[in-house]
């Protein structure tokens, strides 16, 4: 028996009695609404009326479903709606990167920020479908959600090259003490978690299971905030060594890209950022690092460089640097690059290099690539040619013998990179390139989720961005420091960082 005079009986009844395509708008609206629970915004609370709302139109679409087809139709249509909305208005920013050069790529515009969403959104429908399978009244409807989300992210993160980009757990995690529970449970685990949190309100609705569904939501949200709070108060563990890291963040203009003169005056600002005195008093710089991709020439091909780099370099000092390394040539003479982490000793030469080995398909690589070549959908790729990927992850070796965990770009968006591969590292390093992407939600959601490795791992995360977010994130996900968004300058943060005998490297898998 429902309660009549209930504002949100009545309003559980209107939302279920909307026509097809009324309800369509309003799951679609739901879905942009949850984006903003995402960085940079971080308002978690919308999540307590977009996911209730998304079960209410799941109860009516339903409560008319006869047959296990018409349940599966319409538990699927719900849940795609939703997931349009949501990645429609969470990835939209795609399409920065292709106006870059609009009258060569403009066309494929649609394709980013609609095409693309559509096809994500059919893992919430699935969700949806395999919820509806279990749908009953009560709070049992919200475990099943809360189990299919869990299904079908995990299978996002990981069908083809996968693409886990704002897995429903980021609503849930606006702030550190927040964070912590995902060290315990892992991202989708942690994602399903929430969808039942979320949509307890919808229960409100009903009496039916009304205080033990309740009485559980409570309960899991007082047992994260519990746990984080515990674990932010709990010490970090024993550091044994202290590296003074320099960042430096150069936030080049795109056009200086497209001339010699150009390519020569970013390559001048990196070594100036990376010479500059820092504070009085203040101990020089043990390692220097700049971000992705930022280097414009080949280091295998310019020994002039690495003799600036060892002239820039102070005695003892080592450069940690994101550049293209050419991996050969395709039959017809096209050239692949590895996209990796060099690090550099005082005499500019190679100590240890890390190689890419999960590639951005479309920007990277290009699937079908001789075809798409010829249409020019590049638009995401510097250099003219294919990446291609590291055969093995290795570890960043510094001169001192510290090792670093590599994240390339959005290697940092996936879990499954660095689950119970880090034991060996002292550290995170995610360098990365988003000025495609200008001042865009995009760059923030990406460090928010790098943000989550270093949760994850229990390591410090040291990330630096050519325009941003750069930054030194503590293993508890505390930001120690961090520079101002798309603006040049370089940051001076001493890392206090756990002495860990690096694993062997293996010099014949090096890219």
């Amino acid at each position: 028996m429902t309660n009549s005079g209930n504002p949100l009986t009545r309003l559980s009844g209107y939302l279920q009695k909307l026509g097809p395509w009324q309800g369509r708008i309003v799951l679609f609206v739901c879905g942009a609404v949850a984006t903003f629970a995402l960085a940079p915004f971080g308002v978690m609370p919308v999540m307590f009326v977009a996911i209730p709302v998304l079960v209410w139109m799941m109860d009516g679409a339903l409560a008319g479903a006869a047959t296990l087809r018409q349940r599966l139709l319409s538990g699927f249509a719900c849940g795609w709606w939703f997931g349009f909305g949501y990645f429609v208005f969470g990835l939209w920013w795609l399409g920065v990167a292709l106006l870059k050069d609009a009258g060569l790529y403009a066309w494929a515009l649609p394709l980013a920020v609609v095409a693309f969403p559509a096809v994500l959104a059919v893992f919430y429908g699935l969700a949806g479908a395999l919820a509806a399978l279990f749908w009953a009244r009560g709070p049992l409807r919200l475990v099943a959600l809360a189990v299919a989300m869990i299904a079908v992210e995990w299978l996002r993160g990981h069908v083809a090259s996968g693409f886990p980009w704002n897995a429903i757990a980021y609503t849930a995690m606006p702030s550190p003490v927040f964070m912590q529970s995902v060290r315990l449970t892992g991202l989708y685990v942690m994602g399903g978690f929430a969808v039942f949190i979320f949509a307890a309100p919808a229960l409100l609705a009903d009496r039916r299971g009304r205080l033990a569904g309740l009485s559980l939501a409570v309960l899991l949200v007082m047992i994260d905030f519990g746990y984080g709070w515990y674990r932010l108060d709990t010490a970090e563990p024993v550091a044994e060594k202290t590296v003074n890291f320099r960042l430096v963040q150069p936030a080049v203009g795109d056009e200086a890209w497209l001339s010699e003169e150009g390519r020569a005056e970013i390559f001048a600002r990196l070594l100036a950022l990376s010479s500059e005195a820092g504070e009085p008093g203040a101990p020089q710089p043990d390692v220097i690092v700049w971000p992705e991709s930022t280097l414009p020439y080949l280091l295998e091909t310019r020994p002039d460089i690495r003799t600036a780099i060892g002239e820039m370099l102070k005695p003892g000092q080592a450069l940690v640097l994101g550049a293209a390394r050419l991996a050969g040539r395709k039959p017809d003479g096209w050239p692949e690059f590895y996209n990796a982490i060099y690090v550099l000793d005082d005499n500019g030469q190679t100590v240890s290099i890390a190689g890419k080995t999960h590639l951005v398909p479309f920007g990277e690589y290009l699937p079908f690539s001789d075809f798409f070549r010829s249409i020019g959908l590049e638009a995401l790729t510097r250099l003219p040619g294919s990446y291609v990927p590291a055969e093995n992850r290795q570890m960043l070796v510094l001169p001192d013998g510290l090792s670093l965990f590599p994240l390339v770009c959005y290697e940092a968006s996936f879990p499954r990179l660095t689950t119970g591969q880090t034991a060996q590292t002292s550290a995170l390093l995610n360098l990365t390139y988003d000025a495609w992407f200008g001042r865009t939600p995009g760059p923030y959601q990406h460090f928010a989720q790098a943000r989550i490795r270093a949760v994850e791992t229990g390591k410090s995360l040291i990330r630096v961005g050519e325009n941003g977010v750069t930054a030194v994130i503590d293993s508890r996900g505390k930001i120690i420091q961090r520079l101002p968004f798309d603006e040049p300058g370089v940051m001076d943060v001493p890392v206090a960082l756990p002495w860990i005998v690096p694993p062997e490297i293996d010099d014949k898998k090096l890219p």
